[in-house]
């Protein structure tokens, strides 16, 4: 149990983490193909991409760690706790990764247009660092109240906060926590550096939950 425990991980891996994020991908797919509209499918895709995709992954970090059914006897285990989270969180990434990458193959093979985003790695950037930042989140907001509701609650708060006010957050200095710019406002000439910004955010939000960790008795 020292070294990284893949093996153990996918054992107690959660079926309701795995469905969770095909059926969102399923319902995107399937309104896609009803709706067979061009603009509306670009943005239907878009909006998975940019903003469904880190939902789910915040969501899902929220509860990872301490909804290990053998919490305690990890505890118990001279296990680091940068391993847990990486352990956890790297599952979580993994999957939302293939989620993403395998809609973005189904978008264009229904010829959906993302040219209004830029290359294609500025697309992926705009899901991958709002993956990023919101499991970093859930994460850290599920440790730091010891409930994984509250990192739920976290994540999906913010979520909701930055969707609705989304104008507001991409002026003044809002916009480098403005999680969502790779995807709605991908000409913002801040955005390298609000990227840059969520990253940083994002390690702390894992330093901070890794520091928290420690403390094994909150947790059990």
């Amino acid at each position: 149990m020292k070294h990284f425990s893949l093996k153990y991980t996918l054992l107690t891996y959660r079926l309701d983490q795995l469905w969770f994020p095909i059926a969102f991908w399923m319902l995107f797919v399937i309104v896609i193909l009803i709706i067979n509209e061009p603009s509306q499918s670009t943005d239907m895709s878009l909006a998975y991409l940019g903003t469904a995709v880190p939902l789910i992954g915040g969501v899902m970090a929220a509860y990872a760690i301490l909804d290990d059914p053998a919490l305690e006897l990890r505890f118990a285990t001279p296990i680091r706790a940068a391993q847990i989270i990486i352990e956890r969180t790297l599952m979580i990434f993994f999957i939302q990764a293939v989620c993403a990458f395998s809609f973005y193959i189904f978008a264009k093979s229904i010829d959906v247009d993302f040219s209004s985003i830029g290359t294609v790695l500025d697309l992926h950037l705009s899901w991958v660092i709002p993956t990023i930042t919101l499991i970093a989140l859930g994460t850290f907001g599920s440790i730091v109240g010891a409930q994984t509701m509250i990192g739920a609650f976290f994540v999906g708060i913010v979520w909701i906060i930055q969707i609705i006010i989304r104008d507001g957050m991409a002026i003044n200095n809002w916009k480098y926590f403005y999680i969502f710019m790779g995807i709605t406002n991908p000409e913002h000439p801040d955005l390298h550096a609000n990227q840059i910004a969520l990253l940083a955010l994002s390690l702390i939000f894992f330093l901070c939950s890794w520091i928290l960790l420690h403390r094994q008795e909150r947790y059990i």
